[in-house]
């Protein structure tokens, strides 16, 4: 058997575009990252959700499923894509009673299935796969479990897991490791609970606007 060649490095096979069947297993905090919005800097805080394709025809070489990750800015307003995100996977858009304390828990969104339309966009002669849509699953269609442990993380310092985070990959662990949340771990502060906020300062919506 001879010695293989060495890969090209940073080599990854995109996501096929179309719509697939998806199951979320993932949610993850960034914390507050600084960015960019129409050539002007911006800081926001970031989550970033990540699902597995389940079609059980579709794979990488290895056998694994495919997986695809988006990351949103942390609100509820009422153009943010993160609500509309959410809006579109439950089929129904949010009212002013979806807001309010002792709203939906964003654990509900693991092991959640869906549709997800998928794109491929070109950049530095790289291929990326992106996310259109997403749809809620048609009535009768069971949801497909991950194969993927399900991972649940908080920059919250009453749910922060250091074996969670220290399961992630160098570079995810260093975007977290730059946010004032992870630099305050461990340190005496006031939090409120981990929920989405709403566009009237209210810290989530309703248990049951989504029949996750």
């Amino acid at each position: 058997m001879h010695l293989p060649k060495p890969s090209e490095g940073g080599e990854f096979t995109p996501t096929p575009e179309g719509t697939h069947p998806a199951t979320c297993y993932r949610f993850i905090d960034l914390g507050t990252q600084a960015g960019e919005y129409m050539g002007a800097p911006k800081i926001a805080r970031k989550v970033m959700l990540s699902w597995e394709i389940t079609d059980s025809e579709l794979r990488m070489d290895d056998g694994k499923p495919f997986t695809i990750s988006s990351r949103y800015t942390w609100s509820m307003h009422e153009k943010a894509t993160l609500r509309k995100t959410l809006e579109s996977w439950r089929g129904k858009k949010f009212e002013d009673g979806d807001f309010g304390p002792g709203g939906f828990d964003v654990h509900k969104l693991l092991g959640a299935g869906c549709y997800l339309s998928v794109i491929h966009t070109k950049k530095d002669d790289k291929t990326y796969s992106n996310i259109s849509s997403i749809m809620k699953l048609p009535k009768g269609v069971a949801v497909t479990p991950a194969e993927n442990p399900l991972v649940y993380f908080s920059l919250d310092a009453d749910e922060f897991d250091r074996d969670v985070f220290n399961g992630f990959s160098e570079g995810l662990q260093n975007i977290i490791k730059a946010s004032p949340e992870y630099q305050a771990i461990g340190k005496p502060r006031n939090t409120e609970d981990f929920m989405p906020p709403a566009f009237d300062g209210d810290p989530g919506f309703s248990d049951e606007s989504i029949p996750f």
